[in-house]
């Protein structure tokens, strides 16, 4: 059964009716008491994702405390999540939340304060503080994993030496073809700035002046003839397969899944951008005792590296990073796949949402005038081309005698 699960959750499979009966069932609870049982309400994303949580992380604390997760998926936006916690309908006890939404929920005062104290210790006995990582611990949230925009490129391409550095980026006499990235500013502007040398810890207070925006789009004009921009998350890693383009900005969940199909992929980890998820307690919980149990445990370094095993999320603990081992059905060792990993962590950005919503209106429109001149040469460029060999294509009339 458990075999079966985890092929499920590799295909993405993730159709699930009653998942209260379900975990119920994996305690050994009849699915006719169900109502009799405590229960835990849990809002989260659905996918892959959803089915690496409820394998490492729902089913054993059920199997452990007797309490039973009944999960409602949402589509991660802040409206719906407001919708779940203002008290307005059916309340939920825990959320699984993005980064920057935790910071506004907790700004406005709809979460509760976390105890770090009620958080497992790491396995050596050192401090909760120094064992997770650069934003995993907030005033009103706990990160369990990040996740990350990175660079994977065409081995093929690059038989003479494949990049390690993120300047390689701008670098198209060294590393030729084309550059697939986000038909928005943000990661992308990010991504011009490390590649054009600014320290990661200097990025946003960089871009938040007219220099550093300079800077940017600058580092961005070296490489407009040889870009492709991407609304889809699919589109860059189809593109990089189908040799359209030689290296891409995407997902690293999305760039885990082609790189183990495809020993052609490679992936750049210096100058990743990551961002987190963490669980918080919204202020209309019915059941906080519980709902900071359930947190204690989903963020121990066992459980957190146990649903690193089944899906590329990098554990936002040090010390679960390290426990991480094969994924238990394709037998990929998962640490090379992981963000946080102390080999691909060492130049990462942590992804700052509020400074966009504080400080990005100028650059988003000053970044969608330039990529609209970007694509309106490439396109005319491309029109030129097609006219030029259809001309060479026409047949040559000859004079009557």
């Amino acid at each position: 059964m458990i075999a079966q699960r985890h092929r499920e959750f590799f295909q993405a499979v993730t159709a699930r009716c009653c998942r209260a009966v379900l975990l119920a069932a994996a305690i050994g609870v009849a699915p006719g008491v169900c109502a009799a049982q405590s229960t835990l309400s849990v809002a989260t994303w659905g996918g892959a994702y959803g089915q690496s949580q409820e394998i490492a992380l729902f089913e054993p604390f059920a199997k452990e405390t007797g309490t039973v997760i009944a999960t409602e998926t949402y589509d991660g936006s802040l409206a719906k999540l407001k919708g779940m916690i203002d008290g307005s309908g059916t309340p939920v006890d825990v959320i699984d939340v993005s980064g920057g939404n935790l910071s506004k929920l907790c700004s406005d005062g709809l979460l509760e304060t976390i105890e770090t104290a009620s958080l497992g210790a790491p396995p050596d006995g050192g401090s909760i503080a120094d064992d997770f990582m650069d934003g995993g611990l907030s005033p009103c949230g706990v990160a369990s994993v990040a996740w990350s925009t990175a660079i994977a490129y065409d081995r093929q391409a690059f038989r003479k030496g494949e990049p390690t550095e993120i300047s390689a980026l701008l670098d198209t006499a060294r590393f030729p073809g084309k550059r697939a990235l986000p038909k928005n500013p943000r990661y992308t502007i990010e991504l011009a700035l490390l590649a054009d040398g600014v320290p990661p810890e200097n990025v946003y207070s960089e871009l938040a002046t007219p220099e550093g925006a300079d800077r940017a789009f600058a580092a961005l004009d070296k490489i407009k003839d040889d870009i492709l921009f991407w609304s889809k998350a699919e589109q860059p890693i189809t593109w990089l397969i189908e040799e359209k383009v030689s290296m891409a900005a995407g997902y690293s969940g999305r760039i885990f899944r082609a790189a183990v199909g495809d020993h052609h992929i490679g992936i750049l980890w210096d100058g990743q951008i990551y961002d987190i998820d963490a669980w918080a307690i919204p202020k209309t919980s019915n059941n906080k005792e519980e709902a900071m149990r359930f947190i204690s445990f989903a963020t121990s370094p066992q459980r957190l590296a146990e649903q690193a095993q089944l899906i590329a999320y990098g554990p936002m603990r040090k010390s679960a990073v390290a426990l991480v081992g094969k994924h238990p059905i394709i037998h990929v060792e998962m640490q090379e796949y992981l963000p946080t990993a102390p080999q691909n962590f060492k130049k990462a950005l942590k992804f700052d949402e509020a400074w966009w919503t504080q400080n990005g209106a100028a650059l988003t429109q000053r970044f969608a005038e330039w990529q609209t001149q970007v694509e309106s040469a490439a396109a005319a460029k491309e029109a030129e081309r097609k006219a030029k060999e259809a001309a060479k294509e026409q047949p040559v009339s000859k004079a009557a005698p």
